[in-house]
C-alpha cells in the first residue's frame, strides 16, 4: 500500500535519476530556463487548478504512511464521507504489509479551507490502539491537494492523546494518496 502511494506521489512530478535539471522550458523573454524537481514541486504546491475541485466530492479513500513518533512507521487506510464541509470517517493502522490491524479510529471533521484543488481539514479521531493497549484521541490537521479529477495527495500532522500513561508530546506525521468519488 505504501509503495503504491509513493509511486502515485512520485508520478505526479517530473523525476530524473540525474542530479542536474530535469526539464528545460522557455521563459517569457524567449530564453531557456531549467526546471528542477524542487521547482516543479513548489509550483504544484503553490498554484491552484480550477479543473479539479473538492466541491462535488462525497467519498474519499486513501492509503499511505504514518510516522508514529516513538513507535515507528505504520501503514494507514482511511475512508471519509463528506457532508459539505463536514466529514465522518474511519482510520485503520497496520504495522506493515501483511500485519494485523493495530489501531482503529472513528473520525469527525471540518474543512477549514476548500479552494479549488486544495483543502485543509481539521479532524478529531478517537479509537483504540492495541500497540499502546489504550484508548486514544487524536486531533489532526490535513492538507489535501488534487492530483487529477479523482485522485489526491494528503499530508498531515496529529497529536495523539492516550488514555493511559503520561501526556504524549510527540506528533505523528502522515503522507497518503487516494481516490475521490
Amino acid at each position: 500500500m505504501v509503495t503504491a502511494g509513493l509511486a502515485l506521489l512520485l508520478g505526479a512530478f517530473d523525476c530524473s535519476a540525474q542530479s542536474g535539471p530535469t526539464a528545460v522550458s522557455t521563459n517569457a523573454s524567449g530564453g531557456l530556463t531549467t526546471v528542477t524537481f524542487f521547482a516543479s514541486a513548489e509550483n504544484y504546491l503553490t498554484t491552484f487548478n480550477p479543473a479539479y475541485t473538492w466541491t462535488n466530492v462525497t467519498l474519499e479513500a486513501a492509503t499511505g504512511y504514518k510516522q508514529v513518533t516513538g513507535t515507528g512507521a505504520a501503514s494507514v487506510l482511511d475512508v471519509q464521507y463528506d457532508l459539505g464541509r463536514w466529514n465522518l470517517g474511519t482510520a485503520c493502522q497496520f504495522s506493515g504489509v501483511g500485519s494485523p490491524v493495530n489501531a482503529v479510529q472513528a473520525q469527525g471533521g471540518y474543512a477549514l479551507i476548500r479552494h479549488l484543488d486544495a483543502k485543509v481539514d481539521f479532524d478529531l479521531r478517537a479509537g483504540y490502539d492495541w500497540t499502546a493497549h489504550t484508548g486514544v484521541i487524536e486531533p489532526a490537521v490535513f492538507l489535501g491537494k488534487k492530483l487529477t479529477a479523482n485522485t489526491y495527495l494528503k499530508t498531515g500532522i496529529s497529536l495523539p492523546v492516550y488514555f493511559r500513561g503520561s501526556l504524549n508530546r510527540n506528533p505523528s506525521f502522515f503522507l497518503e494518496t487516494g481516490f475521490t468519488y
